[in-house]
Order: structure tokens, then sequence, then C-alpha cells
């Protein structure tokens, strides 16, 4: 009788210990899944290359996409609230302003992101870095843009949550830049 009682203690003491395990790995990972999708950072620079992509691509500068096209493109990547944050506070314009004030070209080359935290809520910080290309017929420049960046999932889906700069001053511009 007693080794079966000393038999039966451990199988629970193992048990225990199993079901503390499962949770640990849970916990652990915790910050970085949400809703089911693991956050990667290839697929966090996908979403975020797109997002650039879509905002600051001037292919003509004689007639750049209007903030109205550059917001109906940006929307997918970006949570409503911030979405409605950048279009009261103007954003989707200065890529068509900076085109037209130079008359040149602007393309983005590469984004890299590095990431800072993950927090409770499931989003991700990250410090980014933005290449742009700006040119025309006669001449080429890069400009490096530097910032910050927060990624969250909803309805399974990479969203920007937040995403702010310093800006970068672009030549020929009389105050300001991207």
């Amino acid at each position: 009788m007693k080794g079966i009682g000393v038999a039966i203690i451990k199988k629970i003491i193992g048990l225990l210990f199993l079901i503390v395990l499962i949770n640990g790995v849970v916990a652990c990972n915790k910050d970085v899944v949400k809703e089911g999708k693991m956050v990667t950072l290839e697929d966090a620079e996908k979403l975020f290359k797109g997002y650039s992509t879509e905002l600051y691509t001037i292919k003509d500068p004689a007639t750049p996409p209007t903030s109205d096209d550059i917001a109906k493109n940006i929307k997918v990547y970006l949570t409503e609230e911030h979405y409605n944050a950048e279009i009261a506070n103007r954003k989707f314009q200065i890529p068509e302003l900076v085109a037209k004030q130079i008359n040149k070209s602007i393309e983005v080359q590469d984004v890299t992101l590095e990431e800072q935290s993950k927090n409770d809520d499931g989003t991700i910080d990250y410090l980014y870095t933005t290449k742009f290309k700006v040119y025309d017929d006669t001449s080429s420049k890069l400009y490096e843009k530097e910032g910050e960046l927060t990624i969250t999932t909803i309805n399974d889906e990479l969203k920007i949550k937040r995403e702010w700069s310093r800006g970068v001053e672009i030549d020929g511009m009389d105050v300001g830049g991207l």
C-alpha cells in the first residue's frame, strides 16, 4: 500500500512539473504571439517596407499621387487610430509637396528594423532606418531617415500602431523634408 501511495505522489509531482513547464513556455512566448500569429523581424520589415514604399514613392514629380491617393493605399498598413492621427497631422501630403518643390522623384531603397522591446500588450517596438533615393535625369542622392515604430496584430494581420521620426532634410527644400 505504502509503495502505491508513493508512486501516485511521484506521478502527481511529475504531472505538476509538466504543467509548470508548459506554462513557462507559453508565458515566455506570450509577448510575441498575438491572436495566433508569430511576429518575425522579416514580417515586420516587409510590412514597414510596403508602408514606406506606398507613402514615399513619387515616380513623376510633375504629377505625384495626391495625399488622398496615398492615404487610401496606406490604410491597410496602419491601425485605425494611427491612420486617423496621420490624416489629422497631414502626413500624407508631405511626399507630394516635397517632390513638387524639388522637382525630383523619390524611391525607397531599403528599410531596416532593430527590435527594441516586446511589450505586455503583444506589441513590439523597433528602431528603423529608411533609405531613399531622390533623383532626376541629372542627379541622384541617397538619404536616411531614422525613427521608431510599434507593430501590433489585429485580426491576425500586422499593423503599424505608431511611427515617429525627426524627418530628414532634403536638398533643395526651403523648409522641412520627408
